[in-house]
């Protein structure tokens, strides 16, 4: 039954009541009233009003259910519905279907900008890493060259000391940009796929930071595209900064492995984890905010449809966990 006409035969019904009551009840009313008669009108109309009330109430709590789901959706966790009651009303049934269709045609929406922001991000990443690599190394290069030829030229009296020590500065400079350019955009991605950039990325980890990166990576990977590859790598290459940066610990782990339904079944997602047993930190309080770059791990996610996991408390350490369907995130 729609829900005005339940509204309708609600009300209808609680005036029926009253009606009947009027009429088989000594009950009258005189004019003008006493005091007695206004007190008995007045806990009648506050009787037949709470009746009314409570069975109101039922027929609008499937409203209720539905606002407090609409408020509960979060864009960074998508895929999330309104479980739809078979009996519920026409009327609140349409709203709950209007309501999924809005939220799926936001994520794809957002998950399609999400997409394009990425690829431009990562072009402008590539052009800035060019460019360093042979401008701003290269210039560094020909520097260093330049300050070793007055070295070997100038007389330990001239202040060849000083110009000894430019060229280090210098060479220390082409090194750092070299670097950057990596991190910019690893070419192990590229040119030998994720398993290679990952343990690149590692190894790269450990020299940098000195925090010991054990790596395990399963040999027997399925292929992914190139924007769910470059998601594994960007969320492996954040968690491992943020334990650099706040764990206080000397040692973590990197996996990435294949993830099957059953034993002996082909597999149906990647999973990345990252984590460490450092300080920790109240994940629920930071889950949704951008500290720890956790927002930016959530939105690449979002983008080749992956879940990501945060699981920390404060002095038992941190794990990241990343899911890459392979429905979504295989290669065609």
């Amino acid at each position: 039954m729609p829900l005005i006409w339940r509204v309708l035969g609600v009300n209808a019904a609680v005036l029926a009541v009253g009606v009947a009551l009027l009429v088989i009840t000594p009950a009258t009313v005189e004019f003008p009233p006493s005091v007695q008669q206004l007190a008995v009108l007045l806990v009648g109309v506050v009787g037949l009003l709470l009746v009314d009330w409570l069975l109101l109430r039922r027929a609008f709590e499937p409203l209720d259910r539905l606002a407090a789901f609409a408020r509960q959706v979060d864009p960074l966790r998508p895929g999330e519905r309104l479980a739809l009651d078979p009996r519920a009303d026409p009327q609140v049934a349409e709203a709950t279907r209007a309501i999924d269709e809005m939220i799926d045609r936001l994520e794809t929406e957002r998950r399609d900008s999400a997409r394009e922001a990425l690829h431009a991000q990562e072009a402008e990443r590539i052009r800035i890493a060019r460019e360093l690599h042979d401008e701003v190394g290269q210039t560094l290069t020909a520097v260093v060259l330049q300050l070793e030829r007055a070295v070997r030229e100038l007389p330990p009296s001239a202040g060849a000391e000083a110009v000894v020590e430019a060229r280090e500065l210098a060479r220390t400079a082409a090194q750092e940009v070299r670097e950057i350019a990596r991190r910019l955009r690893p070419e192990a991605l590229d040119d030998l796929g994720i398993a290679s950039a990952l343990v690149s990325l590692a190894s790269a980890n450990q020299r940098h930071t000195g925090i010991r990166v054990e790596h395990a990576i399963d040999p027997d990977l399925p292929p992914l595209d190139d924007d769910a590859e470059l998601v594994v790598y960007r969320v492996a290459q954040e968690a491992l900064t943020n334990v650099a940066r706040h764990s206080g610990t000397d040692a973590a782990l990197l996996r990435l492995r294949a993830v099957r339904p059953q034993p002996g079944a082909p597999p149906d997602a990647v999973e990345l984890t990252v984590e460490d047993r450092g300080a920790g930190f109240d994940a629920a309080a930071v889950a949704n905010g951008g500290e720890r770059g956790i927002r930016g791990m959530r939105e690449r996610a979002v983008l080749v449809g992956a879940t990501l996991e945060l699981d920390s408390r404060p002095g038992d350490g941190t794990r990241v966990r990343l899911t890459v369907p392979l429905a979504v995130g295989g290669r065609r």
